[in-house]
C-alpha cells in the first residue's frame, strides 16, 4: 500500500470515529434515561429525539465524507486542494517536481481510457517505490491534470538533481504491460517564489521548453514578473536585426528582448510565458510592430517580425496593423509577419480570411518551422503563405543524406505552393552552398552576418 492510500484510510477511520462516537454515547445516555423513566410519553419522546439525532448524523456523515475526500479516484493520489494545503503548510525551502506522462493521449487513443488510467496508476506505484528505496517513505503525490503529477520534497532542488536524473534514466522510456511509457520531469524550488501557483506555472513553462532543470535567475519569479511588466510599461525594448540573404532585396529578421531595471536583457524564453499569463503579449508585439513601421520610413529595408498566431488573429492587433500604413506609408510591402503554431486552428476559414486581409493591406506572411510541426504542411496547402522557414533541425543534420532528401522535397513542395523558402542557422560554407544548390531563397546565420543594432543598421 502506497503512502497516500495509508493516509486516506487513516483519515476515513478518524472520520468514522468522529461521527460514530457521538451517536454511540447518545444511545447509551438515552438507554439509561429510558430505564429510569416509567411514562410511555417519556419513552416515545426519547425515541423520537434519538431517531432525529441518528438521522442527522447519518446525513452529516455522508456529506462530510464526500466533502473530505483527499484522493483522486483513478490514480489514488492526493487531490489538488489537499496537496496544495500540504505544500503551503510545509515550512522552509521545498522542491516541487512535475512528472509527466507525455504520451497519455496516444495511450488512451490506442489502448482505451481504462488502460490509460491503469498506466497512470502504475506510474504512481513506481514513483512511490523509487522514492521509498531512496529513503522517502512519506511522499506526497498529486495528479494535477491529465498525465501531470506533482510531488514535493523538503530542501533545495540542488540536492535532488542526481535523484531526478536517476529516475529519468530508469523510467523515462519503458514498457509497462505492452504499453510504451514516455515520461518527462522538471523541478523547481521555493527560493524563486513563495506563491505556489506561480511555482506551478513556472513548472509548466519549463516543461513546455523541454528543460530538465530550472536555470538560475537574477530575480525570483515575483521580481522577474515585476521587471517584465515594468520594462513593457516603460517600453524598454531592444530589437536586434539579423541579416537574411535573399535573391531579391535586403531583408532583416528581428529578435526582441526586454531590458530590466539594471540594464540586463530578458530573453524571450523568460518573458513570453509571463506575458502570455498576464494577457500582455499583444501589447509587446504591437509596440514592436509600431517601431518596425517607423524604421521602414527611415530605412529602405525589409523586415521580418515574429508574431504569435493568437496575436495575429486578435482583432485589436489586426486593426492596428492595417492602420499602420496610414502612419507610415513607406512601410507598405516591407514588413513580413511570421507565425508558428503547434495546434491546428479550428477556425481555419476565418484564419485564412484574416491572412488574405493582411496580405491585401500590404504585409507578407511567413510561417516558421516547416517540416518540424505537422501544422506547417496543412497550412501551406490551405493558406496564402509568402515565405516558409525550415525547422532548425534540418540545418543541424544537413550533412545526413536522409535530411537532404527531405529538405529537397519540402523545398520543392513549398515552391509549388507559391511560397519562398528560408534556411536558418547557417554556420559554415558547406551548408550555405547546399542551400544555394537547392535554390532556397533566403539564408540566415552567423556565417552570413552577425546580429545588428538599430544604430548599426
Amino acid at each position: 500500500m502506497v503512502y497516500i492510500e495509508q493516509v486516506e484510510r487513516s483519515r476515513r477511520f478518524r472520520l468514522a470515529l468522529r461521527m460514530g462516537l457521538p451517536i454511540f454515547f447518545l444511545t447509551i445516555i438515552a438507554f439509561f434515561s429510558l430505564l429510569n423513566e416509567e411514562s410511555i410519553v417519556s419513552f416515545i419522546s426519547f425515541s423520537l429525539i434519538l431517531l432525529g439525532v441518528i438521522v442527522y448524523f447519518i446525513f452529516y456523515l455522508i456529506y462530510q465524507s464526500s466533502r473530505e475526500t483527499i484522493t483522486d479516484p483513478v490514480t489514488h493520489t492526493f487531490t489538488q486542494e489537499y496537496f496544495l494545503s500540504l505544500l503551503k503548510n510545509q515550512k522552509g525551502v521545498k522542491t516541487l517536481l512535475m512528472i509527466s506522462l507525455e504520451n497519455l493521449w496516444s495511450i488512451n487513443e490506442r489502448y482505451g481510457v481504462k488502460n490509460g488510467d491503469g498506466a497512470l496508476h502504475n506510474i504512481v506505484k513506481k514513483l512511490d517505490q523509487f522514492f521509498r528505496e531512496k529513503g522517502f517513505d512519506k511522499l506526497p503525490i498529486s495528479r494535477y491534470k491529465g498525465g501531470d503529477f506533482l510531488l514535493f520534497l523538503p530542501g533545495e532542488k540542488d540536492q535532488y538533481l542526481s535523484l531526478l536524473e536517476l529516475f529519468l534514466t530508469k523510467y523515462q522510456n519503458h514498457v509497462d504491460n505492452e504499453i510504451e511509457i514516455r515520461l518527462e520531469a522538471v523541478m523547481i524550488d521555493s527560493r524563486l517564489s513563495d506563491d505556489i501557483e506561480l511555482l506551478i506555472s513556472r513548472l509548466y513553462e519549463l516543461h513546455n521548453d523541454r528543460i530538465t532543470t530550472e536555470k538560475e535567475d537574477f530575480y525570483s519569479i515575483n521580481e522577474l514578473e515585476n521587471e517584465i511588466v515594468e520594462a513593457l510599461e516603460k517600453k524598454e525594448i531592444s530589437i536586434g536585426f539579423w541579416p537574411v540573404c535573399c535573391d531579391d532585396y535586403p531583408v532583416f529578421n528581428t529578435t526582441v528582448k526586454l531590458i530590466d531595471s539594471k540594464g540586463r536583457f530578458i530573453h524571450q524564453s523568460r518573458y513570453i510565458p509571463v506575458l502570455n499569463r498576464l494577457y500582455k503579449m499583444r501589447h509587446l508585439e504591437s509596440e514592436v510592430l509600431e517601431r518596425i513601421g517607423g524604421l521602414c520610413t527611415e530605412q529602405n529595408r525589409n523586415f521580418i517580425l515574429t508574431i504569435s498566431s493568437v496575436t495575429l488573429r486578435n482583432p485589436h492587433f489586426f486593426e492596428q496593423a492595417v492602420t499602420l500604413f496610414e502612419r507610415y506609408p513607406l512601410a507598405r510591402h516591407k514588413i513580413t509577419l511570421m507565425f508558428e503554431e503547434k495546434e491546428y486552428c479550428h477556425q481555419l476559414e476565418r484564419f485564412a480570411q484574416l491572412i488574405a486581409h493582411y496580405r491585401k493591406a500590404g504585409y507578407k506572411i511567413a510561417m516558421d518551422r516547416l517540416g518540424g510541426l505537422q501544422t506547417t504542411l496543412l497550412y501551406l496547402k490551405e493558406l496564402e503563405i509568402d515565405i516558409v522557414r525550415f525547422d532548425p533541425l534540418y540545418t543541424r543534420h544537413i550533412k545526413e543524406a536522409g535530411y537532404q532528401n527531405l529538405l529537397q522535397g519540402l523545398n520543392l513542395s513549398a515552391h509549388l505552393c507559391g511560397a519562398k523558402t528560408w534556411m536558418p542557422m547557417i554556420e559554415d560554407g558547406y551548408t550555405d552552398n547546399l542551400a544555394k544548390s537547392l535554390k532556397i531563397n533566403y539564408r540566415e546565420g552567423n556565417y552570413l552576418g552577425k546580429i545588428l543594432t538599430v544604430d548599426q543598421l
